[in-house]
């Protein structure tokens, strides 16, 4: 059976949601999107996530560390914040915007519970954040991309 785009998003979207569990590094992620990308068929497209569980709802853990190596690099982050996804949302929108704009990122996509920063720099570099109702007016948000160590340390401390 012949494969679907809505098909192929699903599948890339199952393995960004594993890259940002910890499941899968970047350099794989990025070469399973691209055969997912490319996948004829159905059964082409199961191969690509075949050891990629379903997501069982439980959050991924959260992350402590701040980078401290210099330059851009790959980081990938998960913030429990105490706060509806709504005003997590709507604060992204006010102060992350502005501050990932000095560093060389837009706003290139915008969703419900997604937002994209692409680099005016590098075409590659860009930073997905996804915002996702945890329950009791607390949001996980989850962050990867490739970005300077200051935009990487500001992910780092979101919520302190």
């Amino acid at each position: 059976m012949l494969a679907s785009d809505r098909e192929r998003e699903a599948t890339i979207l199952r393995l960004r949601a594993a890259h940002l569990e910890g499941r899968i590094d970047t350099d794989e992620l990025e070469a399973r999107v691209g055969r997912a990308q490319t996948a004829r068929t159905r059964a082409d497209l199961d191969a690509v996530a075949e050891d990629v569980p379903d997501r069982d709802g439980a959050p991924p853990a959260t992350t402590d560390r701040v980078p401290r190596l210099p330059g851009r690099r790959h980081f990938t982050e998960r913030k429990l914040l105490r706060a509806a996804p709504a005003e997590v949302r709507a604060t992204a929108l006010t102060d992350m915007i502005p501050a990932l704009e000095r560093h060389g990122f837009y706003l290139h996509r915008e969703g419900e519970d997604t937002l994209v920063f692409a680099s005016r720099r590098e075409t590659a570099s860009r930073i997905t954040v996804r915002l996702i109702d945890a329950g009791d007016r607390r949001t996980l948000v989850l962050a990867h991309g490739l970005a300077p160590l200051r935009v990487r340390r500001a992910f780092a401390t979101l919520g302190d």
